[in-house]
């Protein structure tokens, strides 16, 4: 193991301690795992080979980092896979005859293998010794027939020179380091030419051509591919020729060998879209409810929300928490319960948060208006205690602003008023009401203002003045009366009527049930004569409670 603690003893083989150990190292070789190729992603839909994402990954590409940018969001599991990598040399060599030659001979390579190669290096036979100027050229495809002139006009492409000596009938070696490489499977024309001292040498060739191989890489000459010439640019002009020498390829590519696959998952999340025409703005009264809502479109949850105040017209933002008027402060919905007039023009807004790492959205801002209550207060003049033929009126003042439209509700014990209403002469429906004796009971004004806001007032109380008075209303009359006579409240009592003409006749005699004080007795003695009648109230017993006079005319 490379880590751990290392002790190194020494002893020598003399008596005692002789010499000094000077210095000494320690070497570890080791090997993790193994060269191996860029790797092939899949699927390819969704990757790119850009950071900008406007190139496409091509499937089955080795490629060490590719970019992500599948949609739409969800998730999605991408593999990776390597291959270990061969690196070795292909060498094919062709007999050394000589014998012949031009400044220029042409042939071909052959990649068979299953991954680019590069061609490296190329050395050939020569004719004779001496100072050369060497060059290579190459064709994107396979001669197959005289290649003509070794032109860029021909397709013919320059990838190699060099300044050699030479020596006649041995294999020179002529250039190195090319780098030209050649696709799996291809096949490409190269020409070699030499000018100065001599030329190459090459074998005249048979009709056929002749293939010479090693580790998958071709040297293709004879027959109808290998022929001779003038040095470039000039044309080829004798065939069949065999190139003699050799030419070196760099085999370096996956092998069949492959990884297990390597997932990698891309979470795509989708971006938070806002409804953008809530929240809405709310105008309540002060002890009502208003509510600020936010809602998500689009976009990838789980969502979370945050509502924030203004107190200064959006110039700055604090966050809400639950608690007084507030409840929701981190949810879609938020609540504001009987705001003090105090919070009017206060806006709201929300930040909502959704999936990483999106960034979190911020709603439109809605302004809460908050009116006040109307302060009622009602009063009655002249009488708050009523006698039989005694009206009063209760009359209201309203603050801040007026009611509105049927805006007054009149209770008595409680109850709204409708017209027409006991002992309410006139007045229901507005802010003043008049009563007479049968009004009595305790007044409450309800008022809705102009904002819509609703209060109730102050309470008054309407009640009897005691009196053993009989009162007979209207007298005189024309034979419709009503007589009324004190009574406790709530006390139900018999009463009787009798009722003497002038002469002292008993004429008419009724009785009533009486439960509120000075209710009303109804006679109607319109089949009567005109006159002066006595009119007699007594108790459950025939006692004389009081004696009055009507006068019928």
């Amino acid at each position: 193991m490379p880590n751990g603690n290392y002790t190194l003893g020494i002893y020598d083989w003399g008596a005692g301690d002789l010499g000094t150990l000077t210095n000494w190292e320690l070497t570890i070789n080791y090997t993790v795992g193994v060269v191996a190729s860029a790797a092939i992603w899949s699927p390819a839909a969704g990757l790119f080979s850009d950071a900008g994402a406007t190139t496409a990954y091509v499937a089955g590409t080795r490629v060490d980092s590719v970019w992500a940018r599948p949609t739409p969001s969800g998730v999605y599991p991408y593999t990776a896979t390597v291959n270990n990598m061969i690196n070795f040399n292909a060498v094919p060599a062709t007999p050394m005859a000589g014998g012949n030659g031009n400044n220029l001979v042409a042939f071909n390579v052959k990649n068979n293998n299953a991954f680019p190669v590069t061609l490296a290096g190329i050395a050939s036979n020569a004719f004779g010794s001496g100072a050369v100027v060497s060059r290579a050229f190459f064709k994107p495809s396979a001669i197959a027939g005289n290649p003509g002139a070794i032109s860029a006009a021909n397709g013919w492409n320059q990838f190699g020179t060099a300044n050699n000596n030479v020596t006649a009938n041995v294999l020179n070696p002529l250039m190195s380091g090319l780098t030209l490489q050649i696709p799996a499977g291809a096949t490409y024309g190269i020409a070699v030419d030499m000018t100065g001292a001599t030329f190459p040498a090459y074998t005249n060739g048979a009709a056929t051509t002749v293939t010479y191989s090693n580790n998958g890489c071709d040297i293709i000459t004879g027959g109808n591919v290998g022929w001779g010439g003038p040095a470039a640019p000039g044309s080829t002009v004798n065939n069949p020729r065999n190139f003699n020498g050799t030419v070196t390829f760099l085999v370096s590519g996956p092998g069949t060998c492959q990884s297990p696959a390597r997932t990698v998952i891309v979470t795509v999340n989708e971006p938070t879209v806002l409804n953008a025409n809530i929240p809405v703005s709310q105008t309540i009264c002060t002890d009502k409810v208003a509510t600020f809502t936010t809602a998500v479109t689009v976009g990838s949850g789980p969502h979370s929300y945050q509502w924030q105040v203004s107190t200064n017209n959006g110039v700055s933002w604090t966050n809400v928490a639950n608690g007084g008027v507030y409840s929701g402060a981190t949810t879609a919905t938020l609540t504001v319960t009987a705001p003090p007039v105090s919070m009017n023009g206060y806006q709201y807004r929300a930040i909502v948060t959704g999936a990483a790492p999106c960034a979190a959205q911020t709603s439109r801002v809605a302004t809460l208006t908050v009116n006040p209550l109307p302060v009622i207060v009602i009063s009655a003049a002249p009488y708050t205690s009523l006698l039989p033929g005694l009206q009063t009126t209760l009359s209201s003042t309203v603050t801040p602003n007026p009611a509105g439209a049927n805006g007054y509700s009149w209770l008595r014990n409680g109850v709204v008023l409708s017209s027409p209403a006991l002992g309410v002469v006139s007045g229901i429906g507005t802010g003043s009401l008049r009563l007479d004796v049968d009004g009595q009971g305790d007044y409450q004004l309800r008022v809705t203002d102009v904002n819509g806001c609703t209060n109730i007032s102050n309470t008054i109380t309407i009640k009897d003045s005691a009196s053993g008075k009989c009162f007979i209303y209207p007298n005189p009359t024309s034979g419709k009366f009503q007589v009324r006579y004190y009574s406790v409240a709530n006390n139900v009592l018999p009463r009787f009527l009798t009722i003497y003409d002038s002469k002292g006749d008993r004429v008419f005699v009724q009785n009533y049930t009486i439960g509120r004080p000075y209710d009303r007795m109804d006679v109607d003695m319109r089949a009567f004569g005109k006159g002066l009648y006595w009119v007699e109230i007594g108790d459950l017993n025939g006692n004389r409670l009081t004696m009055c006079r009507v006068v019928i005319q």
